[in-house]
């Protein structure tokens, strides 16, 4: 049987759980998106990086294997930028 600290210690998506925890924040942003600007959970990784995160309801392992994609660079396309305090549009990558 594995104890508590073993089970903390182990790696989901590549990255120790402790990782991830310690490298994403989670945040609320008023988003400016097509439907209009509206509140929206977002996620700031690695003190420099916002992102959207769309997957409010997930819990526990699977809501780490979403943050371990942010992590990786794999949701570029949620990336945003803050132009005014609070306020947040979208990154348009360079077609």
């Amino acid at each position: 049987m594995r104890g508590p600290i073993a089970v903390l210690a182990g790696r989901v998506g590549g990255f120790k759980k402790v990782e991830i925890a310690r490298r994403t924040v989670p945040c609320y942003k008023k988003v400016i998106e097509k439907d209009g600007e509206q509140l929206a959970l977002c996620m700031l990784v690695d003190s420099g990086k916002l992102y959207r995160f769309p997957y409010e309801s997930s819990k526990g392992i699977k809501s780490l294997e979403l943050k371990a994609r942010f992590l990786r660079g794999e949701m570029e396309h949620l990336r945003l930028r803050e132009f005014q305090p609070g306020l947040c549009r979208y990154v348009e990558r360079a077609g």
